[in-house]
């Protein structure tokens, strides 16, 4: 099994729903994960707290990196599967999507001997 990274970017913000939908997006989580869990496929991830820094070689911003086009990055799970078709049909079953969201899939490349 490999490692797979699911970025999650976009969707509705909870602060723009009611408390009943952000309820029901709650427990399709906790359904979701859960069944991860009970497949032995989640190996962890987190929700982002919104804002951030962006660092390079010349500067230091105060601001992430966003893009209204693709969303920004709101969280992320790392989840193993058999190949990345496997991870993609995986993601697509994340409430993420049913919140407007999309999903990013990459492999988890191994690191290098040092």
């Amino acid at each position: 099994m490999k490692e797979y990274l699911l970025l999650l970017r976009g969707g509705i913000p909870a602060s723009t729903k009611t408390d009943a939908q952000n309820k029901a997006e709650l427990q399709a989580w906790g359904a979701y994960m859960g069944g991860l869990t009970k497949n032995g496929q989640l190996v962890g991830g987190l929700p982002l707290v919104a804002g951030g820094k962006t660092v390079s070689a010349k500067s230091i911003t105060g601001e992430a990196v966003t893009s209204a086009k693709e969303g920004i990055v709101g969280g992320y799970l790392i989840i193993k599967a058999e190949n990345i078709d496997k991870a993609a049909e995986i993601a697509k079953g994340c409430p993420h999507i049913s919140n407007e969201g999309i999903i990013e899939v990459r492999e988890i490349a191994p690191m290098p001997a040092m």
